[in-house]
């Protein structure tokens, strides 16, 4: 089953999402054609009404902080 999953070059560390089979650990990289690790990044969650803060500035900050963090 195809599964979309973000993954970071090992060499020029490029961030993007592909649609890999769920047990694929790399893919390659479009910037470069190196190998791309794949990495957690964290889920888009945004709730709506009273009492909720915007979080979306605080998503792409998290997401950014994720995406720099080494993975094994």
């Amino acid at each position: 089953m195809l599964r979309r999953y973000d993954f970071k070059c090992t060499n020029c560390d490029h961030i993007e999402e592909q649609w890999v089979d769920s047990k694929d650990l790399f893919a390659t990289c479009p910037e470069c054609g190196d190998t791309a690790q794949r990495i957690i990044s964290s889920v888009r969650t945004h709730f709506k009404g009273t009492g909720w803060p915007d979080a979306d500035d605080a998503w792409a900050k998290d997401h950014e902080r994720a995406a720099k963090r080494t993975h094994p």
